[in-house]
């Protein structure tokens, strides 16, 4: 009885304690619940990234090859000296095999097709003219092939004997054409091995295909049953073979996966499958082949990389979370020490308090695993559309569902949210009344993170962890490993949250002490207002206040860091396509040459293929002949790319490689040849034959192109930043000085300086000469990591084009195009047939960009970074109002003493106003420059994710005005909101009461 009345008081206590601090208690649910959604979201949203890269891969596999990625196909040859019976049970037993392998797989079915023939039946009806022979064919039977054909002319079989006899059938046109059948004729068939039995079949119907993109054709329909004549596939394998005429040679079992439903979250462990079954087939004689077995195996690595990126991209957000569930906590118990003690001092147990802070902890913990997943749930459907960071258009959603692995982690999350909550009521228990007054009297002492100065070991070691791991990475890209993603450092990302802890650590460490020394400074300058908020702040030197200005440092920070990352991730995006094209659009053409026979080998195609087609290819066709051999081409009337829609701009670009350049003063390290290894003689050594060459050292790794500076200047894009000059005073130089050449940094260390003089030759030219103008790291179009035929990375240089056709006979050259603002590319490639140009290649900068940022890679990490800066953004408004409403609620008494000295309620606000500048405002600024230099520092770490070779121009910080205007509007809401909240609150207070008897 006296247990089921403390239970029930319990219960009281609870929801009236709820209920006297509901903006508290839902301050609190709501952290909780995005904190849970935040975890929940990265199971759901990881495997969507995952399923979307999958069906991506597929998509284009099926596009490049024709082939249904998802089809599942056996076969199984029978032997051809079995009675039917014997037929029919190796037909079953094959096709049971087939059947339990698929279901092993556990994949997702979306047809299921058995087929039958017997490919050596022969017309014995049909007269056979002089000098033929009879008309072979084949006949099969397909399941369910009636729901998946359109009857063009006559109608479909029906299944079974009719009653006289005749066994009804269905052919293609292209089938009739090739056995030289007709329709409603009745014929006679028999085996060609043995003639003497026969059954009789009708052709009632002739048909096609219903949907050319259906998987049940996947196989192809004229290519695989060119002479094939349908009947039921039950009629086949049952009446027909048990006449013994028909004889079944060949058995066909596919499947076809719906890869757009496959769960490939145990995906290692398929592929382990699929290796098995190929086994298990091999050694059971059946055929199998699994297009789509390779695309796995890649999507295996693949897949991992992006978990292992998502991963490390929550790692920030996972400790921001922990620690706002730590701050939250320690607030709370802040706020209830004063009503602990009280309990304590009137008889109550340990047990029973800390019971009832574990039951309101179990409420918010129920209710946050009931609403977290699904929180999450639609985060991630948003979050399926980011083209950017916080960028969102219309496209389809990403496949994303509910898993129990998203509500354990939900479960998770508030596991640690009741920890966290229940470890500072622990001591908080012990402690009565009496010792709670004490020890807000006592003097306060320093946190052990000071003691033990955390913050300067957060910074240096973070910094001193970047340093090495910059100088790694530079070591492996200097001996020729472009690709550096197994490198990927999981610190990287816990390096970036701890420098930004450390910078916030210091920053609080410090501030108390400005704080003192500005009060000192102006005491007889300041308003009451203003001191009273300089001194509250200066003697908080372990208080809330300090708390706060971390917890902003950090969330803030963050944000900012994550926009930098975002922001760095897309422009390099764009910027690796603008550099490698180099312009708009680029386009080569057929040229008329001497050789204009092997010329025509290749088809020209439309403007919208060769643009479709996406293969980088070079202008140069005569590679492969002899290089010695000049070849006189004729060039094109170029007016008429400059007549082209939506063309601002064109220019000529002509680009050759495996150019040599040779120098006297060129010193090029000597590639190893076989020859080298071989062990040498003695006459070798005693070899005393005169060297005959010129004494000039050579490199023929060169990728040349020559422009007309004057056009190209108008064309070309590119990043001013890349060059020590603005890339203008190069092609100035070039336009002054015709005879000079721009070549890549490498040469410098070949020996060579400006001004010198370097000889130039490619195939069957006279060399010529041009002079050192400058030395350049990147050029619009030039990948300083070509690899050449040594597998080194290829130099390059760059000529004025006109001196450089003077010097050597005319060849085919790029056109490069700059368009209008605004212009349709479509358009454009319309305007290329209508003039009727053929193109052999047609690049488009904007055509590939978008390709880019398709990668399933690229759309995952923006919407990991979008969801986490969101996440970050609304826990740093929720942390933010219950510091300021716990923070008011304390200070009732202060203010009502305040009032009975004389200060005016105008002037307790403008108090309020300037200790939220001193404490929010400048924690916020802080944290906008301490995430500028943590995204300086560390965002360029991201490039390691990449292939360098595939990472041109390098990673860049360059903060974007848009970015910083979205966090700005996040911070004006989130004091907006605060102001609006805080005066509701200062008015409901009753300052003018709080002076009375037990206050405090």
């Amino acid at each position: 009885m006296l247990s089921d009345r403390f239970d029930k008081l319990m219960f009281t206590l609870l929801f009236r304690k709820m209920r006297n601090t509901k903006w508290m208690v839902l301050c609190l649910l709501i952290g909780f619940v995005m904190a849970s959604a935040m975890m929940s979201t990265i199971p759901i949203y990881m495997n969507a990234s995952l399923q979307r890269m999958l069906v991506k891969d597929l998509e284009s596999f099926q596009t490049e090859y024709e082939i249904y990625p998802g089809a599942y196909n056996t076969s199984y040859g029978l032997k051809m000296d079995i009675s039917g019976s014997e037929q029919q049970k190796a037909v079953e037993n094959y096709n049971n095999k087939v059947e339990a392998k698929f279901k092993e797989l556990g994949l997702p079915e979306k047809l299921d097709k058995k087929y039958i023939s017997d490919e050596y039946l022969y017309v014995r009806s049909l007269a056979v003219s002089d000098g033929n022979s009879q008309a072979r064919f084949t006949l099969g039977g397909m399941t369910d092939i009636s729901d998946h054909i359109s009857i063009k002319q006559g109608r479909m079989f029906t299944a079974g004997k009719r009653s006289d006899g005749v066994y009804e059938c269905v052919a293609t046109e292209k089938a009739m054409k090739s056995t030289e059948l007709a329709i409603d004729t009745v014929y006679e068939i028999a085996d060609v091995f043995d003639d003497n039995k026969s059954i009789k079949i009708e052709i009632v119907g002739v048909f096609d295909v219903k949907d050319e993109n259906d998987a049940y054709w996947a196989e192809g329909l004229d290519s695989q049953y060119t002479a094939v004549v349908f009947t039921d596939y039950d009629t086949m394998l049952g009446d027909c073979v048990d006449t013994g005429v028909v004889n079944i040679t060949k058995a066909v079992h596919n499947y076809a996966v719906d890869y757009a439903s496959m769960n490939m979250t145990d995906l290692a462990s398929t592929n382990e499958m699929i290796a098995k079954q190929k086994t298990y087939f091999g050694e059971n004689s059946i055929g199998f082949s699994m297009p789509a077995s390779d695309i796995l195996k890649d999507y295996e690595s693949r897949s991992s990389q992006l978990q292992l990126v998502l991963w490390l991209l929550q790692i920030p957000v996972i400790l921001m979370i922990i620690f706002y569930l730590f701050m939250v906590s320690q607030l709370n118990v802040e706020q209830e020490r004063n009503e602990i003690a009280v309990f304590k001092s009137r008889g109550a147990s340990r047990l029973q308090i800390m019971g009832i802070y574990a039951l309101e902890s179990l409420v918010l913990g129920v209710l946050t695993v009931i609403i977290g997943p699904f929180a999450g749930l639609g985060l991630c459907k948003v979050l399926g559309a980011s083209n950017g960071f916080l960028e969102f258009v219309n496209r389809r959603s990403l496949p994303v569902h509910m898993t129990i692995e998203a509500v354990v982690y939900a479960a998770i999350a508030v596991a640690v949210f009741f920890v966290t909550t229940m470890i500072p009521i622990v001591p908080a228990t012990k402690t009565t009344i009496v010792e709670h007054k004490q020890s807000k009297a006592k003097k306060k002492k320093h946190a052990l993170w000071e003691k033990v100065c955390l913050d300067f070991i957060l910074v240096g070691g973070s910094v001193g962890w970047l340093y090495y791991y910059n100088k790694t990475q530079e070591k492996l890209v200097a001996e020729g490993v472009t690709d550096t993603t197994a490198t990927v450092n999981p610190i990287m990302f816990v390096a970036s949250t701890a420098f930004i802890l450390g910078l916030g650590l210091f920053l609080i460490r410090i501030y108390p002490y400005i704080i003192r020394l500005l009060a000192r400074i102006g005491r007889r300058v300041w308003s009451p207002a203003q001191y009273v908020s300089l001194t509250n702040i200066g003697r908080s030197s372990t208080g809330r206040e300090r708390f706060l200005m971390l917890f902003l440092v950090l969330t803030v920070s963050l944000g900012v860091f994550f926009a930098n990352t975002a922001r760095a991730l897309n422009r390099n995006a764009e910027e690796s396509v603008a550099y490698g094209v180099g312009c708009d659009a680029v386009l080569t053409e057929q040229w008329y040459s001497s050789k204009i026979e092997s010329a025509q080998q290749t088809t020209p195609q439309s403007a919208s293929q060769t643009a479709q087609s996406g293969t980088k290819q070079t202008s140069e066709e005569s590679d492969e002949e002899d290089t010695e051999t000049t070849i006189q081409y004729v060039e094109p009337v170029f007016e008429r790319f400059e007549k082209l829609a939506g063309v601002e701009n064109v220019t000529k670009v002509f680009r050759k490689d495996d150019v040599t350049i040779s120098s006297n003063k060129m010193n090029v390290p000597r590639q190893q040849t076989k020859s080298d290894d071989e062990e040498k003689t003695r006459d070798d050594f005693l070899d005393q034959s005169v060297d005959t060459s010129s004494g000039k050292s050579s490199t023929s790794n060169v990728q040349l192109m020559t422009i007309v500076p004057s056009d190209f200047s108008k064309v070309c894009k590119f990043e001013d930043r890349l060059l020590p000059v603005q890339l203008n005073n190069y092609l100035n130089a070039l336009a002054e000085y015709t005879p000079g050449v721009i070549l890549s940094s490498s040469f410098k260390s070949y020996g060579l300086e400006l001004g010198d003089t370097v000889e130039c030759k490619w195939g069957g030219n006279e060399p010529f000469e041009v002079t050192v103008l400058a030395f350049v790291d990147y050029w619009p179009g030039l990948s300083p990591y070509k690899e050449a035929k040594n597998g080194g990375y290829m130099d390059f240089a760059v000529m004025n084009y006109d001196y450089v056709n003077v010097q050597t006979s005319m060849e085919p050259y790029e056109v490069w195009f700059k368009l209008k603002d605004g212009a349709s590319v479509q358009e454009f490639y319309d305007s290329i047939d209508k003039a009727g140009i053929k193109p052999l290649t047609l690049e488009s900068a904007s055509q590939q960009t978008i390709e880019n940022k398709n990668d399933p890679m690229l759309q995952g990490m923006n919407g990991a970074l979008t969801l986490g800066f969101i996440i970050i953004m609304v826990m740093c408004i929720i942390g933010f109002l219950i510091y300021w409403i716990l923070s008011i609620k304390s200070r009732t008494l202060q203010f009502g003493i305040l009032r009975a000295m004389g200060m005016k309620f105008r002037e307790i606000i403008m108090m309020i106003v300037y200790e939220q500048l001193l404490v929010s405002g400048v924690a916020i600024f802080a944290a906008i420059f301490i995430g500028g230099v943590t995204s300086d520092l560390f965002v360029p770490l991201f490039q390691s994710i990449f292939d360098a070779s595939q990472s041109v121009p390098p990673f860049a910080v360059i903060p974007e005005r848009s970015d910083y205007l979205k966090l700005y509007a996040v911070i004006g809401v989130m004091l907006l909101t605060a102001f609006v909240v805080l005066g509701r609150l200062i008015k409901k207070i009753k300052i003018s009461q709080a002076l009375k008897l037990g206050e405090d």
